[in-house]
């Protein structure tokens, strides 16, 4: 039992059943009443204070690269030294090692209270490729993982890319990914982005690009994603990662485009751990933070997703797969330290960063208990400690 707990802005009290953590009836939420109503049963245990989230969803990570960051250092700190880096070592990828240094992250993620993880993976490496589905069905029984096929150096700058790519969706990917500014003209980048909407409609696939990850305000891709998902009817099925160039067009440019994502259902995520430091690289002083136009994105009606993007790989040599330290960075760097604002990006790690999975979880009566329990008041103090939650599955202590 929980008691007195802040849940949805408001003080209870909740009981819940528990159940086998893998059992195919889990523990429910039998009760929500307000603080101080119900009474504790016998020896039941009773949680005091604090508050209470559904499970917290990562929309965006490279589990393919991640602590590799030490093997190949990014001296420059680039993005473009990053993909190089990669690259370089890509060839040297092992069935073995991608799963054992992904299976530590998805620890680390489940310890800080995320059980939904989408990945992306490079399909330059079928070895990570059949590395990372095999993974997904392994931990499907506790962590819901899904993976984008993703061609880090673009379909169309060098012969097999494209087929390597499209061998990767129909070896089972989740979703189908694209680098429209990666490729080698404006032209192609929009060509990119009308083969993945293609190959996601043979498939039955969602979507998730990487889009417009730079800070050049002519690299115009976003607008194109959006179109076509809504000419194509794919409303609610697309992501587009980074979007950072958007932070750096002409405000009347960005108030179309804020717009029109909004109208074509497609979910922005904001990378800001990465993307903090790997923008704004061309830039002397003043030098642009690269973060994607949050508040703008929200006043259109857009949703956002927060991604930590990396951990510990060879664009971000830090990292924790603690998404609120990517939540902590947005409100920093976005300047969101209004009120409501931090409370809105607290909550969108557990609300709009499920969607690309389907519905967000909710902690209501009759549903799963599954839950995270924070010592921290409120919102904003969870953002300020970042401290790890405790975990609740089915009802059990995890």
């Amino acid at each position: 039992m929980f008691s007195d707990v802040l849940l949805q802005g408001r003080r209870v009290d909740l009981r819940c059943q528990s159940g086998p953590s893998r059992s195919p009836t889990p523990g429910l939420i039998t009760a929500i009443e307000a603080a101080g109503t119900l009474v504790p049963l016998g020896d039941e245990t009773v949680v005091v204070g604090g508050m209470l989230t559904p499970p917290t969803a990562e929309p965006h990570v490279h589990l393919d690269a991640v602590l590799l960051g030490a093997r190949v250092p990014n001296r420059s700190g680039t993005l473009r030294e990053g993909i190089a880096n990669w690259a370089a070592i890509r060839p040297t990828l092992t069935r073995e090692d991608v799963l054992e240094r992904a299976r530590t992250v998805v620890g680390w993620y489940r310890q800080h209270g995320t059980l939904r993880i989408r990945t992306h993976v490079d399909t330059g490496s079928r070895v990570a490729v059949e590395a990372l589905l095999e993974l997904r069905e392994e931990q499907a029984g506790s962590t819901e993982i899904q993976v984008v096929a993703f061609p880090q150096e673009g379909i169309l700058r060098a012969a097999g890319r494209r087929e390597a790519w499209e061998d990767a969706v129909a070896l089972g990917c989740d979703a189908v990914g694209a680098i429209p500014h990666f490729e080698r003209t404006t032209e192609e980048g929009w060509q990119s982005v009308r083969m993945a909407f293609d190959l996601a409609e043979r498939h039955g696939k969602r979507l998730d690009f990487h889009c417009d990850e730079t800070d050049d305000p002519g690299s115009r891709n976003l607008e194109v994603v959006c179109a076509q998902a809504i000419d194509r009817g794919f409303g609610g099925r697309v992501v587009a990662g980074h979007c950072t160039a958007l932070h750096s067009y002409p405000n009347p440019y960005a108030a179309k485009v804020c717009e029109l994502v909004a109208t074509s259902g497609v979910q922005v995520v904001a990378n800001p751990l990465d993307n903090v430091v790997l923008q704004g690289r061309y830039d002397s002083y003043p030098r642009r933070r690269g973060i994607t136009r949050v508040d703008a994105l929200w006043e259109a009606g857009a949703s956002v997703g927060i991604g930590h993007d990396s951990v510990m790989d060879p664009w971000y040599r830090l990292g924790t797969a603690n998404l609120l330290d990517a939540a902590s960075m947005l409100v920093h760097v976005a300047q969101l330290t209004g009120e409501d604002q931090m409370r809105r990006v607290f909550h969108t790690l557990s609300r709009e960063n499920h969607l690309p999975f389907g519905e967000a979880p909710r902690t209501a009566v009759g549903q799963p208990a599954t839950m995270l329990w924070y010592a921290a008041a409120d919102e904003i103090e969870a953002i300020r400690t970042r401290e790890k939650p405790r975990v609740f599955v089915s009802g059990v202590e995890a």
